[in-house]
């Protein structure tokens, strides 16, 4: 049995206390935030106040990697989120479907039903309304040892484990700081855009079109997502350069609208919706990684990041819940090691995170380097055309020869829903020779013109 503390309470610090206690562990979740409210799914969206979780309000969804570790750890949270109005429809890429499915909900929903079930579970210990400000630690050692946490009320907590579950705005630095600690190795990526999202509600005798993954189109200026949600909602968000003249113009709720009707990927959506949520803004996008180990080895035991607060990657592809769920389920996999050697410990966990989610994390990294060129071009009406070379070629064409080729389908929405990396889905020989096929029939890698260009866009903006 391992006392762990837990430092925040999101969907990451969830699961994990989750999985530990019905793994027979101690668990003392602490949280910022109150408690989500009782009422309906409507309840949980306007009256829950999580400012915890900046993103609360953008679009999510639970991949279908995210809902596999529920079904293996949680049955009971999965079929509670869908009598809560959670949907879920196939993990499909293209012409590839998977024997898995996906969730999708609007994010306070979810999680305050995660939340719900967490609060009723033995040997679980919530302490809201409170913060972790810093470290209890050992240095009898050659390397400190965390013996537990140091709370904003005044609490000392002790614990064999403690867990940041943060997410973005994780206080890892400044705890390591006012412990006396050396700072933790980050490696950051400013992504240079923003985000515009709006909640809508079907229109009664309307349905709700399919969602798609990717749920996104990619114009030179803009990237736009539509994506259902539960209780017959939906979310559609743009996202622009922040360096756009025009990218205040579309906080306007008739501008955001007048271009989403003009984008043949949300024009259907707008059409069955009526707005139910303000226009929401997520700034300061960012790719990070942080790591408490060298190659010394740990700079401390006791102490682990899980989820964002580990591994924080822009939320345009969808990964970051998929990520938190694998994280909290291999923790407590392998938690009840911790006591014995927390030094041991943290090695083997940081070592584990770069080799199953580090992939996910550079992957998203050379994506947004992409897009941040592609934007900038984009703002001067040019197209911006990524290095043509054999490699980048061969991953264009492996989501283009995706949406007919059902072999290379499957392939894609394993890589898409994270139960594979893309070498190992793409690198499949069968896989392989479909997409040079399709290589060596001189299919145009090129995306579709703009509709609209940038031209028609800064007119529908300012008209």
């Amino acid at each position: 049995m391992t006392r762990v503390v837990i430092a925040g309470g999101g969907f990451a610090g969830l699961a994990a206390a989750l999985f530990l206690a019905r793994r027979g562990h101690v668990v003392t979740v602490v949280e910022r935030d109150g408690a989500p409210p009782h009422g309906t799914a409507a309840d949980d969206v306007d009256s829950w106040l999580h400012p915890g979780v900046p993103q609360a309000r953008q679009s999510h969804a639970l991949l279908g990697r995210a809902r596999r570790v529920l079904v293996d750890e949680a049955p009971d949270v999965v079929a509670s989120m869908l009598a809560r109005g959670v949907r879920e429809i196939p993990a499909v890429v293209g012409a590839g479907v998977l024997d898995e499915q996906m969730l999708l909900s609007r994010r306070l929903v979810a999680e305050a039903e995660l939340r719900r079930i967490v609060a009723r579970e033995h040997g679980i210990r919530f302490l809201d309304h409170d913060a972790v400000v810093g470290l209890l630690v050992s240095t009898a050692g050659i390397v400190p040892v965390v013996t537990g946490a140091v709370l904003k009320s005044g609490r000392r907590v002790d614990a064999d484990l403690v867990v940041d579950a943060g997410g973005r705005r994780s206080a890892l630095p400044e705890w390591f700081a006012q412990a006396g600690l050396c700072a933790p190795v980050e490696e950051r990526q400013e992504c240079g855009f923003f985000y515009l999202t709006r909640f809508y509600k079907v229109k009664p005798g309307c349905e709700i079109p399919l969602s798609k993954i990717p749920a996104s189109v990619a114009l030179d200026y803009a990237t736009v997502f539509a994506l259902g949600a539960d209780n017959d909602t939906f979310s559609l968000t743009v996202t622009m350069s922040v360096n756009d003249p025009y990218r205040k113009a579309l906080r306007d709720p008739n501008c955001f609208e007048a271009f989403l009707r003009a984008v043949a990927h949300s024009a259907p959506w707008i059409r069955v919706g009526t707005p139910i949520s303000d226009i929401s803004m997520m700034s300061r996008i960012e790719n990070r990684r942080r790591r408490i180990t060298t190659s010394d080895g740990p700079m401390v035991g006791g102490i682990v990041a899980i989820g964002d607060a580990a591994l924080h990657t822009n939320p345009t592809l969808g990964r970051g819940i998929s990520m938190g769920l694998m994280h909290a389920q291999h923790l407590a996999e392998v938690a009840h090691l911790a006591p014995d050697d927390p030094v041991g410990f943290v090695e083997t966990f940081s070592a584990w995170t770069d080799d199953h989610l580090g992939v996910w994390y550079d992957t998203q990294v050379a994506a947004d380097a992409t897009s941040l060129d592609r934007l900038a071009a984009g703002i001067l009406g040019e197209r911006f055309e990524p290095t043509d070379t054999p490699a980048s070629r061969f991953a264009a064409a492996a989501f283009l020869c995706a949406s007919n080729d059902e072999v290379v389908g499957v392939a894609a929405a394993r890589v898409a829903h994270l139960f594979a990396p893309p070498g190992k889905a793409f690198g499949d020989a069968l896989v392989a020779s479909r997409i040079n096929e399709f290589l060596a029939r001189g299919e145009s890698l090129s995306r579709p013109p703009d509709v609209p260009n940038r031209k028609t866009f800064e007119l529908l903006v300012t008209a």
